[in-house]
């Protein structure tokens, strides 16, 4: 009986798992189709299946839609893919490190010193440093809200959320306080698309290092999974 169930729960995950990889790569052609500049979704289809694997496909399309779909399109929504799928593993880690189905970067006060050190590099005009100083900044916050967790010797799953609420709320006061006192009109625009995030720029030569980092980090966490 217990193989018979697990053999089923087993059926069902895989089942499960192959939908879930339809339903993305669906998710991935429609995202492609869409855009400012109207392509025909055959056409979409024919560029990325021509430059993939049928070069033939190719014959009758301009090299501007070419250029659009391949050099633009792909890229942005493949990095889009990679960004989604490493937040997707930092959340399960961070949910099952804590014991907690509600953490996340916001309530452990991660993203708030996130913003913080980007917000220092943007107001210091270290612009180009901006992704250092959010890493620099998340670091501090973990930190942080570590070391006031266990200041009582024993660290539990209600003194990490109480300890980044409070880091949360003191890196988002020091955000705050220096774009009030030391932002101008561009520091201030350039703060606002950055917490917003944006895809755009992206090409081909952007994409191995996200891929690298989070496969790494996907399969280091799954061997890894027994010890949580």
């Amino acid at each position: 009986m217990l193989q018979k169930k697990f053999s089923v729960e087993t059926v069902k995950y895989l089942v499960l798992f192959l939908f879930l990889i339809a339903i993305t790569i669906f998710s991935i052609f429609i995202a492609v189709s869409l855009g400012p500049v109207k392509i025909g979704l055959a056409n979409t289809y024919r560029i990325m299946l021509g430059k993939a694997v049928v070069p033939n496909l190719l014959t009758g399309i301009s090299n501007a839609a070419i250029a659009i779909v391949w050099n633009m399109r792909v890229p942005r929504v493949l990095l889009g893919f990679f960004t989604g799928t490493g937040l997707a593993v930092c959340g399960c880690v961070m949910q099952t490190t804590v014991n907690n189905p509600i953490s996340e970067p916001y309530i452990l006060g991660i993203s708030a010193g996130a913003t913080f050190g980007a917000v220092v590099s943007i107001i210091l005009g270290f612009i180009s440093a901006v992704g250092l100083g959010a890493f620099l900044g998340a670091i501090a916050a973990t930190v942080l809200v570590l070391i006031i967790a266990s200041s009582q010797r024993k660290m539990t799953t209600t003194s990490l959320i109480l300890s980044g609420t409070v880091v949360n709320a003191l890196f988002t006061a020091f955000a705050n306080f220096i774009i009030s006192i030391g932002a101008n009109s561009d520091s201030i625009m350039t703060v606002k698309f950055w917490t917003m995030g944006s895809l755009a720029g992206t090409s081909w030569s952007s994409l191995p290092l996200p891929l690298l980092v989070v496969s790494l980090s996907y399969f280091f966490f799954l061997l890894t999974v027994p010890r949580f």
